[in-house]
């Protein structure tokens, strides 16, 4: 009996897709706002948009560690590749909300909620990450009230932003998605005609 896949490949090709943007967003997105963690209201966006369309638990897993390996081999980041243990730390938080609210991604304040304790998340495993690399605990503890606070309502916001999206392409038909009504399709007029004859 053949083994089927969880992930398919233009699943995992999406998600691939998703992961890249967030590291673009991160890498390359700039503004002026000095706030830490204020970039977050658009790289939680591909995070959100990659677990509401696929609709499977591990999506956003996928993306973070996809993101966090470019981010850490690629991105320049200071901390190397322990970016990775960030970035995924977010997708695994999101993945277990979306779980708690399956269905209901395309709804603005799930979005917020998705978006604001992802980000949380992250800053929250950033500072611990820093903190055994620094050994200046104190100032880290001191910072991370702002930081993580900004990290809540940046991430809030974008969540929001990312649950419009959602609800706008999730009756999209993806490629297995359209056999499958296709098959059934096929099945029912086969039915029907013998049901009349």
């Amino acid at each position: 009996m053949k083994r089927k896949k969880y992930l398919l490949t233009y699943e995992i090709s999406f998600l691939s897709l998703m992961a890249a943007l967030v590291y673009v967003f991160k890498t390359y997105f700039k503004t002026p706002i000095q706030l830490p963690a204020h970039t977050a209201i658009v790289w939680v966006i591909p995070y959100i948009i990659g677990i509401g369309v696929t609709r499977k638990f591990g999506s956003g897993t996928y993306v973070g560690v996809l993101a966090g390996l470019l981010m850490g081999t690629i991105g320049m980041a200071d901390k190397g590749i322990l970016e990775v243990f960030e970035w995924t730390a977010m997708g695994i938080t999101m993945d277990f909300l979306a779980l708690m609210f399956k269905g209901h991604l395309g709804n603005p304040l799930v979005g917020v909620i998705l978006g604001a304790f992802g980000s949380f998340n992250k800053t929250l495993v950033n500072y611990y990450i820093t903190a055994q690399i620094a050994h200046s605990t104190p100032l880290l503890v001191a910072g991370i009230g702002v930081a993580g606070t900004s990290s809540l309502v940046f991430g809030g916001a974008g969540g929001a932003i990312s649950a419009i999206i959602v609800n706008r392409v999730q009756h999209m038909l993806l490629p297995n998605q359209t056999q499958k009504i296709k098959k059934q399709k096929t099945a029912n007029s086969s039915e029907n005609s013998v049901l009349t004859s």
